[in-house]
């Protein structure tokens, strides 16, 4: 077999590449990573270059691949000239590379852009050879971040099984805290309130008669169902809360377009509409079992409209459509606060320079051991009922 390195996914056929996706992740199918780049979200001055890995059978043709290729594995890898749009951040390495005289950029990560929610980053044909390939892209993007000297490797949002064979490749792991909501079979969103403690049950119910009694008329749409105002009053949330956090909007208007056009299949939305129009709504994505909260935004902040259109709506969605997990996206100990549990989110890293690497590794070690008394922490004042 061999390991071959593509300067872009627009080489890649697509039905080849999402024959290893699987069933459940939205983020790493050919057309998500491919609109990053034909709309110019990566690329570019954008500071991700994308150098997806392939392992394909011996004697396969690669430049270019032929249409029908039937790839064994996949990683999709980008050089890095910076860290932003990651969530698994890494600024006090670079800072700490910088402070002992080492450079930090490039470096090579393994990644959906912009997302932090976990899927598959070795993408494998299920078969005898699964492991060897699993090894050898691995070992690949070691290869490939030696070749471009870079300071480190990184694969983010990392299943538990990928992060502990890529630990027995030479890689550490870390671990961080992200919400999650599982849907084990409620029968309607009063069932789940019932395994809540009645203090929690009391509050929801108080936030979401408020937002009953506001006059806005809340709503889920899915990708199909949305018309022009739809899509656009959904791209204005999403530069609006941009704008008022000061942070750098990744996805352009190109990328928007791109979603209706080649992803609405998997769009799920939540919007509230006023008298005068919509004034708030949340983007996510749903394949499989999972939904993903991405994106909110509004332009008329009422108390508890977030947490409806962002968390209870999406959840009654899950409920009515036998869908069994919600991941809601990074941060917030809010979402823990409204019937969210706290999860593991698993990362894998290398990195170049053995005395760095060294004390990195140390420190990671300690901070896994915090994440494990945190998240002991925060079961212990779980929303859930203790019977």
């Amino acid at each position: 077999m061999q390991l071959v390195v593509q300067p872009s996914f627009d080489r890649i056929p697509a039905e080849a590449w999402d024959a290893l996706v699987g069933a459940d992740h939205p983020f790493v199918e050919h057309a998500f990573l491919l609109g990053l780049e034909r709309t110019g979200c990566v690329g570019g001055k954008t500071g991700w270059q994308p150098a997806p890995l392939l392992v394909v059978p011996d004697g396969v043709a690669v430049d270019p691949l032929p249409p029908d290729v039937e790839l064994l594995g996949a990683a999709p890898a980008y050089l890095k000239a910076d860290s932003m749009g990651e969530f698994i951040f890494d600024f006090a390495w670079a800072d700490f590379h910088h402070r002992n005289g080492q450079r930090y950029y490039p470096k090579v990560v393994v990644a959906a852009p912009f997302t932090p929610a976990t899927g598959p980053r070795l993408l494998l044909r299920p078969g005898p050879h699964a492991d060897e390939v699993a090894a050898l892209l691995a070992q690949g993007v070691l290869a490939l971040a030696t070749e471009v000297k870079a300071s480190s490797a990184h694969w983010l949002y990392t299943p538990e099984d990928q992060a502990n064979l890529l630990e027995q490749q030479g890689y550490f792991r870390r671990a961080t805290i992200q919400a999650l909501w599982l849907n084990p079979g409620y029968r309607d969103f009063e069932a789940f309130l019932a395994t809540r403690k009645a203090r929690i049950r009391k509050q929801i119910r108080r936030e979401r008669r408020e937002i009953a009694d506001s006059g806005f008329d809340v709503r889920v749409w899915t990708g199909p169902e949305m018309q022009d105002a739809e899509w656009q009053a959904i791209e204005h949330f999403y530069r609006e809360n941009i704008d008022r956090h000061g942070n750098e909007a990744y996805l352009n208007p190109a990328f928007f377009q791109w979603i209706r056009q080649h992803l609405a299949h998997r769009v799920v939305c939540t919007l509230a509409r006023g008298p005068h129009g919509y004034v708030a709504g949340t983007l996510n994505f749903q394949k499989g079992g999972t939904l993903y909260g991405r994106y909110w935004g509004c332009v008329e902040p009422r108390p508890f409209l977030h947490f409806e259109l962002a968390f209870y709506r999406l959840m009654e969605h899950c409920i009515a459509h036998g869908i069994e997990r919600f991941e809601a996206g990074a941060g917030g100990e809010h979402k823990l606060q409204r019937g969210m549990e706290a999860s593991v989110v698993h990362s894998a890293h290398w990195i170049a320079h053995p005395e760095l690497a060294l004390s990195i590794e140390q420190h990671v070690q300690r901070e896994r051991a915090s994440v494990a008394e945190e998240l002991a922490a925060l079961d212990g004042t779980s929303t859930r009922r203790h019977d």
